[in-house]
Order: C-alpha cells, then structure tokens, then sequence
C-alpha cells in the first residue's frame, strides 16, 4: 500500500471496522481543508496509514469503542446517549468486555501509535489527543436536525436522499472546506448519480471518517459545541451537549414507504428475566427493560416485529423454570414507551400498546455461566 505524509495534517477522523471490512480515513488541516480521504480494505495497515499523517497531528476522533470498562451490559455512556438523543433515533449501541475483549481493537491502535485516549487530554498538552465519537448525535446536534440522517440501512432509493442531504449538509457546514480534494468529489459523483447499494456501502465508511474528522477539529478549536459523555474508566463517547431542538420522527409518505427501510432497535438487557407474578423480580426486569430503551420510540401507528431471546440465570432452569410466553408478556409489558402505554387490568397495570405487535420471535436457554438477561429487538414492519 503506497503511503503519503502530509505534515500538514491536523485532524483526523476513523470510522474503524470492529472487526473486518472497511475503515475510512479521513485527514483535515488546520482551517478544516479535507488534505486526504481513503477507504482501507480488510488487511490493509491501518496503522501504517496513520503513522503516514505526519507528526503534525493534534487530535484523532475515532468511531469505535476506546475505553470498555463493563464486563457486561452497556457502558454509563451508552446509556446518556440513550437518554439524550433517543429520541432523535441516535441511541448507541450496548458495548461491554464481553463484546469487545479486554482491549479493543481502537485501544490497540492508540496504544500502539502512543495516543492519550483520556477524555481530559486536550490538544497542544503533550501526545495526540484521541477521542472516541459517534456520527449519529455528532450529525443531530451540530446541525440541529429534528431526527438521525436515514443512510445506513436499506435499499439504494431509502438511504440515497439521508446520503445526499449529508454530503449538502457537510459541504456547507463554516468549519470545512472539502471542495479543494478530488476524493471528496469522487464520492460526491457517486452519491449525485443512480447508485446502488454496494456503491453507497463502498463509499460509507469515507463520509463517517470526514464527520469524525470535524468532530476531532471542533474539540480543538470549538470544544463549547461538545461534551463528555460517560467517563475515562468505564468509557466514554464525545457529542454534542443535549438538544435545545424537538425531535420529530420523519413519516413515511405513501409513495416512500416500500422503498425506505423500517425503524430497528435491539438492546441486550441484562437481569433476572422474570414472567408475570407482580414480585419485585419482575418489576426489577421491567425498570431493566424499560432502561434500556430509553428514548426509543416506534413510528406513532407503526405494526412492529418483536424477538426476544432470553438467558436465563442458572438457578431459573429446571422445576421453577418461568414459561417462555409469561417471559414475553412481562418484556412486551415494559416496552411501554416503545410501543405507547395503555391501561393495564382494573387500571393498576402500566402495559405497552402490544396490540401493535404483528409478528413476534422468541426462545429461551439457561445461561450456562454467561450473562443472565435477553436479547430484545423491535423492528417497524413497513408493508
């Protein structure tokens, strides 16, 4: 792989494959001018890539986990994020030890590049100051969008207008100046014309790469736009503070609806899973379902897809073994703000709308020494 050093590179930003597939690299100088913008393949020396920038650097925002100090569960991070922009469909996903190993994979890299990945560190103070970031609120609140930027998922028509609102939105953003690099207006091309799904996939990783990047100049130069959340032990994520805006979920016209993909939610909810009874194991398992949740929100009207697959801690199994549909009634029950809530029986119950459930998947299995809890997903049917 041929590697140019641009010593005028200031910022940079890594959209970073978890595990294989596509890293986007992208590089600004100091008044935010895009110097370089690359796709790694799997196998590619990511690491070398970086080390290419120069010794020019001052701060690199990665999206990818840095800091994983839960052995289960989410991160507090995760769960600010989910209070706070969950509504505006920006929630982050759960990221634990168990996922991510002991060291992550963006750990190592910083580890191995000498990176000051504490949240405290700050530009100009000593080695390169490496955050960890999320495109999804970082696009909501800089811009101050009613809802998330629909264009991840999908078929080529449903994420093609989410792709190109993005490249308008960057292009016109006071802090970059991305018309003066020929890569940028390679993608733009692509994104401008009739693409298909893997050519928008192919090009993804690029344009996340370049919003991380403004994110790691705007904690240089604007750190009053951003803020902490979560903590340098457990992990942390940079965004932009909460909201002053209203969300406003997006409604699928008529003619839209078949081409867009539906909402999609899933949350490894950690506990006792408990089926119906009124004890205080229950009422724990629904706080716990109903934390996890928070700030998520279907389509208002939507029919929605429902999968639970439930571990069930060790002593559960066997001759006191819940049954796995009181497990789902007691679940489905705590997705009240979800789904919307109604009255439950003699109005002292607090349920979810589950008359808006059309399809529903479930299983159950002990949890043989792993965690205890289920994996919930929510998913909009869109007809």
């Amino acid at each position: 792989m041929n590697m140019e050093v641009d010593v005028r590179a200031r910022f940079v930003g890594v959209d970073l494959a978890w595990s294989t597939g596509r890293t986007g690299v992208a590089a600004l100088d100091g008044d935010g001018a895009l110097l370089s913008l690359r796709r790694c393949e799997p196998g590619d020396d990511v690491e070398g890539v970086l080390r290419g920038l120069g010794a020019g650097v001052e701060v690199v925002a990665v999206d990818a986990p840095l800091i994983v100090g839960n052995d289960t569960g989410q991160r507090g991070a995760e769960r600010e994020i989910g209070r706070t922009w969950g509504a505006f469909g920006a929630s982050a996903h759960a990221t634990n030890r168990g996922t991510q190993g002991e060291v992550t994979r963006a750990g190592r890299l910083a580890d191995a590049l000498g990176w000051d990945v504490r949240p405290t560190s700050r530009p100009g103070r000593g080695p390169v100051c490496c955050i960890e970031v999320y495109p999804h609120p970082a696009l909501v609140g800089l811009f101050e969008l009613p809802y998330r930027i629909a264009y991840k998922k999908g078929s080529a028509a449903a994420r093609l207008p989410g792709f190109r609102q993005l490249i308008g939105l960057l292009e016109e953003h006071p802090a970059l100046r991305l018309g003066g690099s020929v890569r940028w207006q390679e993608i733009r091309d692509v994104v401008m014309g009739e693409p298909g799904s893997g050519e928008l996939d192919r090009v993804e990783d690029e344009v996340d790469a370049v919003v991380c990047a403004l994110v790691a100049l705007l904690w240089a130069q604007r750190p009053e736009l951003l803020a902490v959340y979560g903590d340098g032990d457990e992990g942390y994520v940079v965004a932009p503070p909460a909201p002053r805006h209203a969300a406003v979920r997006p409604l699928a016209s008529s003619q839209t609806a078949a081409a867009r993909a539906g909402a999609r939610e899933q949350r490894w909810v950690e506990g006792r899973p408990t089926g119906y009874g009124g004890s205080a194991n229950e009422r724990a398992w629904k706080a716990a379902v109903r934390e996890a949740f928070v700030g998520v929100v279907m389509p208002e009207g939507s029919r929605v897809a429902v999968t639970i697959d439930v571990r069930l801690q060790d002593d559960q199994v066997g001759r006191l073994e819940p049954d796995l549909d009181n497990l789902v009634k007691t679940t489905i029950d705590a997705l009240d703000g979800v789904l919307g809530a109604r009255t439950g029986t003699a109005g002292q119950r607090l349920e979810a709308d589950d008359v808006r459930v059309a399809r529903l998947g479930a299983s159950k299995e002990a949890a043989a020494g792993r965690p205890a809890g289920a994996l919930v997903v929510v998913e909009e049917i869109v007809v």
